[in-house]
Formats: structure tokens, C-alpha cells, sequence
């Protein structure tokens, strides 16, 4: 398998079980009421470190779900590795994914628009 494959799947599957640790094993209340979606992984070139880009529900402080993640990722990555067979279980950074919001809003206000302009 090639490197780029290998490096695809195994970005997937990182993806794959954090989005079910962070939904069904997370033990912070800040996390769990938020809702998180991960997004996206992006692994480093030598695969050692994970940004994991993550969504979240409505009418959560950002910030405070940030630093939750920050608190607990030794935990998920403890839980990552039993669950994974990676010679290295990269160490994760959690980054707030806005982009949905900013789509959403970004929809808001061209509908907004159209409704001036006369159109639907």
C-alpha cells in the first residue's frame, strides 16, 4: 500500500473512533453537552501528531469545549491507541471547526439579501 493510502485510512479511522469516543465514552459534561462532530484529521508528515477539527452543537462556548479537549486528550488518545494498531499514536490537537456556522450564517444573510431584492 502506498503511503498516501495508508496515511487516507489511517486519517479515516482515526476520525472514525474518535467521533464514537467523543460522542458515547467522553466523561466531561462540557464535551458531552456540546455535542462534538469531528470533522476532519489531518495527520503530520510522520503521522506523530493529529489535528483533530471538530463541530459543535448549538449553544456551547466554544472556548470552554476547547480547553475541555485540551484537558482530556491524554484520555482519548489512551482510548485511541487500544483501539487502533498504529506503531505511534499521534498526539492530538482539538481545533474548533467554525465552518459550518460561518455557512450557516453566510446563508442567513443571502437569503436575507434575496428577500430585499424581491426574490426567494
Amino acid at each position: 500500500m502506498s503511503g498516501s493510502r495508508r496515511k487516507a485510512r489511517t486519517r479515516e479511522e482515526i476520525q472514525r473512533e474518535l467521533s464514537a469516543i467523543l460522542e458515547f465514552e467522553s466523561r466531561d459534561p462540557v464535551v458531552r453537552g456540546a455535542f462534538p462532530t469531528v470533522m476532519d484529521v489531518r495527520l503530520s508528515v510522520d503521522g506523530r501528531y493529529a489535528k483533530v477539527y471538530v463541530a459543535l452543537g448549538a449553544d456551547v462556548d466554544p472556548k470552554d469545549v476547547e480547553r475541555a479537549l485540551a484537558e482530556d486528550q491524554g484520555f482519548y488518545r489512551s482510548l485511541l491507541a487500544e483501539r487502533l494498531t498504529l506503531r505511534h499514536t499521534p498526539e492530538l490537537r482539538f481545533v474548533i471547526d467554525e465552518t459550518v456556522e460561518r455557512g450557516m450564517r453566510l446563508d442567513a444573510i443571502l437569503r436575507d439579501e434575496g428577500k430585499d431584492l424581491g426574490t426567494s
